[in-house]
């Protein structure tokens, strides 16, 4: 394989995958995944994010129904919280965001669903990997989530006011019809928020950490070649692997643009306010649920936001180890042979610059963002009790 082949093979990569993405959303190979058995796909399929969501009418049927009670849902939410007439309403505001922000997170994923089976196909054909009993668990753990802050409502002591307050500011006497109203609406209210931004940060992470792993056993491939290996066909077989997981990363950044920004966002703001709530009432007499219930919150909300930065971070740390390891195995090869080997691979890695996920271009998936984010929390926390 000469030179001018193989440059001209590196430089058809890079146009067909920069320069014409529609030609990649397009392609019937990429419109199709493997359908097993797995907790995410059957999850994404009935909730109306994926093309073949639409195939069959009952699925058709959940995929409409879902954002009108979506929306219903959640103008319920915001007419419950506003009605008290002692109410906060600017911390009320803040704390209704996360709500307010949970709704066009699933319209934005379902706007890009072509995108998202592609990934999906595209990811399958990559490595195909079933899911741990680990992950397993952490998905069973999130749905039970609005159960757990349902049950803890519903024997907290402050009962009668949480009845009220769900009933439009009606006096609600019967115990059953207490019991029975905080269940409900607490289980609504807790999947809209944080069980449906917790999954999609949940799907996030699960694919960032595929996309790793891949990333991270081709630099062991490189690692475990000794410079005579490292042949021009070596080369360039790395290469064409490369831009298989270069396609996936661009569709992952299609799905989640504007999605990923608004579960940061969420995440946000429900922080200051949990953490702000906490401190002004820990020295006072606050019953076990309530904290419970606070500290729940607080952990779905905080684990979500740590575990996007922390995934998403790691692609651009992996593909730095990558680039790095590949220019190493490159030089040594020079050095072996004294002359080069007919490609320039290290200038075309080294002219690329290394992927980073974003959100809508505001928020760049990096880990050293954790500790700057760790203090903005602190600094809006104080802000929200000073109000």
């Amino acid at each position: 394989m000469d030179r001018s082949k193989i440059q001209a093979f590196i430089i058809s990569d890079d146009q067909r995958l920069f320069s014409s993405p529609s030609k990649l959303e397009n392609s019937e190979r990429y419109l199709k995944y493997e359908k097993k058995s797995s907790h995410i796909l059957s999850l994404l399929c009935w909730t109306g994010l994926l093309e073949v969501s639409d195939k069959t009418s009952r699925k058709r049927i959940i995929s409409r129904i879902l954002p009108v009670l979506l929306l219903l849902f959640t103008v319920d939410i915001v007419v419950a919280s506003l009605i008290p007439v002692n109410v906060d309403f600017f911390r009320t505001l803040i704390y209704l965001c996360s709500y307010i922000m949970s709704v066009p997170i699933w319209f934005a994923m379902r706007r890009r669903r072509k995108q998202l089976t592609a990934f999906l196909r595209l990811l399958h054909e990559i490595h195909r990997q079933t899911m741990t009993w680990k992950i397993s668990l952490t998905l069973y753990g999130i749905f039970i989530s609005p159960v757990i802050v349902a049950a803890l409502n519903a024997i907290s002591r402050y009962r009668p006011q949480i009845a009220s307050q769900l009933a439009y500011g009606y006096v609600i006497d019967n115990l059953y019809a207490q019991l029975v109203l905080i269940f409900i609406k607490s289980v609504l209210y807790s999947a809209i928020y944080p069980m449906c931004p917790t999954i999609a940060a949940f799907s996030l992470c699960l694919f960032c950490q595929r996309i790793c792993d891949q990333v991270r056993s081709l630099t062991l491939l490189i690692e475990k070649c000794s410079p005579k290996q490292f042949t021009v066909s070596f080369q360039s077989n790395i290469l064409n692997r490369k831009r298989r997981i270069d396609d996936s990363l661009f569709l992952l950044q299609r799905v989640f643009y504007f999605p990923s920004f608004l579960i940061c966002a969420a995440s946000f703001c429900s922080c200051c306010t949990l953490v702000a709530w906490i401190l002004k009432r820990f020295d006072h007499s606050v019953e076990l649920a309530t904290m419970l219930t606070f500290f729940l919150y607080f952990f779905m909300c905080g684990v979500s936001l740590l575990a996007c930065l922390w995934a998403a971070g790691g692609l651009p740390v992996e593909l730095e180890e990558f680039n790095e390891e590949f220019h190493k195995k490159a030089q040594l090869r020079l050095l072996v042979n004294a002359r080069t080997d007919g490609i320039d691979c290290e200038k075309h890695l080294s002219e690329r610059p290394v992927f980073v996920l974003t959100g809508c271009d505001i928020i760049h998936f990096k880990r050293g963002v954790i500790l700057t984010l760790a203090g903005a929390i602190l600094t809006y926390t104080l802000l929200i009790l000073k109000m």
